[in-house]
């Protein structure tokens, strides 16, 4: 249980420190001045799988969920928490949150 706290609490603090530093760059969209939103979470796993070439069998089975799980989550069926997206993202896919973050905000024809 002490683990999963200490987990827990490592994951919030990574997740904070990359979206501030994020977030203080393109929280104002220069041309608009409208408030630009973080992605959902299936937007961002989606994202990650795709740019991988990861089928969501494969991304599934190395993160020790079942397909239905993802594909629900990718779906938005489900909200998946913030420490399974990011680890995801970071462990199975090998890419920065912060990274993926940005690819959903350039690419969203990856997600769609």
């Amino acid at each position: 249980m002490a683990k999963q706290s200490i987990f827990n609490a490592q994951m919030k603090a990574r997740l904070s420190q990359n979206l501030v530093a994020t977030q203080q760059a393109s929280d104002v969209s220069a041309n608009t001045g409208e408030l630009v939103r973080t992605p959902k979470g299936a937007q961002l796993l989606k994202y990650a799988r795709k740019c991988r070439g990861f089928t969501q069998a494969e991304s599934a089975a190395c993160y020790g969920i079942e397909e239905r799980t993802l594909r629900r989550w990718e779906n938005n069926e489900y909200n998946p928490r913030w420490n399974d997206v990011i680890s995801l993202i970071e462990d199975v896919y090998l890419m920065n949150i912060t990274q993926a973050i940005d690819g959903v905000r350039n690419n969203p024809e990856l997600v769609a």
